[in-house]
């Protein structure tokens, strides 16, 4: 299901989109409901360890992290989360200004082509 989460997202789909997809086909959210929330598709999204690495938290400090690259076999390549992450920048309607603080976008991003 990992797969086809980020797989739909490259295509285009929206988190809105994922979710009706999932509950069309019936496929149940990691805690077991029928419908999947915005929060669980974004953060299968944003896992890494999806790509086989492991962030590990220096005991006391949660900010510094170790990153322990292969530790498992990977459900995704990290190329597909990274292009995920460059997907997801790009859709953001934040983003920081000159003054180094966060904007709104005065463009909508929108999955529609142009041609």
């Amino acid at each position: 299901m990992v797969r086809d989460i980020f797989d739909r997202y490259l295509k285009g789909l929206n988190i809105g989109g994922i979710i009706r997809s999932l509950k069309s086909r019936g496929v149940k959210s990691p805690k077991g409901k029928d419908l999947w929330t915005k929060r669980a598709v974004e953060s299968t999204l944003t896992r890494r360890k999806y790509t086989g690495d492991v962030a590990i938290a220096v005991p006391g400090n949660a900010d510094c992290q170790y990153l322990n690259t292969d530790h498992h076999a990977g459900i995704i390549s990290k190329e597909t989360f990274e292009a995920v992450e460059i997907e997801v920048a790009a859709r953001s309607n934040m983003e920081h200004g000159e003054d180094g603080k966060l904007h709104r976008k005065t463009k909508k991003y929108s999955s529609k082509k142009r041609w």
